[in-house]
């Protein structure tokens, strides 16, 4: 019940429960890289949780409008064509606006070319624009194939295609993104802990009872859960970025105060 309270809850009990901390002065090192490990384990479960409630069903609806009106498309060696025989389409979302516009007779790209939309697809290249308000553009017929490989010669590609390869897709991309956030967390977690461990230096001497670098950084990690417990709630109630840095010093500064055993006596 006390590692419950202590280590697992830490998350929330480092706001009121004074024994976080002298636990963590008790224990080496270890306990603290544990601790960012187990908080990069939290952000990762609810990061995803939010990725699967707010932003997957989005992409799943998207994919679904999109396998039910993307134009017929034909891949050859020589570039992209549409099947009806017509030069251009366009692919316009109720909700975003107009998303690509197909010009098979352009060969280049200028902003009037896009007609409003947010990708241009000619028969060689498909240009983009940035947020800067630059082109930028993809070869078609390039980069496709890999040596020893060969693509039919032609190719349809329609919506039911597109929806096939959005699956695929989500099977890659969302054990990949968890992997990759557990790591990413971690680290920035640890590295976060150093720095502010530079901060609990200072704190230890003001302490009667001085402190090793071990403990030091434990009461570093449990200290700064306040921020990381706040962090997540700035998602559904925005505060000053600021106000996250002031949160994990003043519980840093409580945590040295509470494990002070000449200061109580």
């Amino acid at each position: 019940m006390n590692k419950l309270l202590t280590f697992f809850a830490a998350p929330i009990t480092a706001f009121f429960y004074p024994p976080v901390y002298k636990d963590a002065v008790k224990s080496s090192a270890s306990r603290g890289v544990l601790y960012c490990l187990y908080l990069a384990g939290l952000a990762t479960v609810l990061l995803m949780i939010l990725l699967s409630v707010k932003v997957m069903p989005q992409a799943d609806n998207f994919a679904t409008w999109l396998q039910g009106n993307m134009p017929f498309l034909v891949w050859t060696p020589d570039g992209l064509s549409l099947e009806n025989g017509k030069t251009s389409a366009e692919l316009t979302h109720p909700k975003y606006g107009k998303i690509a516009f197909f010009d098979m007779a352009q060969t280049s790209a200028e902003e009037a070319n896009f007609n409003g939309a947010y990708v241009l697809v000619t028969s060689q290249k498909i240009f983009t624009k940035t947020p800067q308000g630059q082109i930028e553009e993809r070869a078609i017929t390039q980069g496709i194939t890999r040596p020893g490989q060969q693509l039919p010669q032609r190719i349809r590609i329609t919506g039911e295609v597109a929806g096939k390869l959005y699956q695929n897709f989500k099977k890659v991309f969302l054990p990949m993104t968890t992997f990759l956030t557990l790591i990413v967390s971690f680290i920035f977690i640890l590295t976060s802990n150093l720095f502010y461990s530079l901060a609990g230096l200072l704190m230890n001497l003001m302490r009667k009872e001085k402190l090793r670098y071990g403990a030091i950084f434990n009461l570093t990690c449990f200290a700064t859960s306040a921020g990381f417990t706040l962090l997540w709630i700035k998602v559904l109630l925005p505060f000053p970025i600021y106000a996250n840095a002031l949160v994990n010093l003043a519980f840093m500064f409580f945590a040295f105060k509470v494990t002070d055993k000449k200061e109580a006596a």
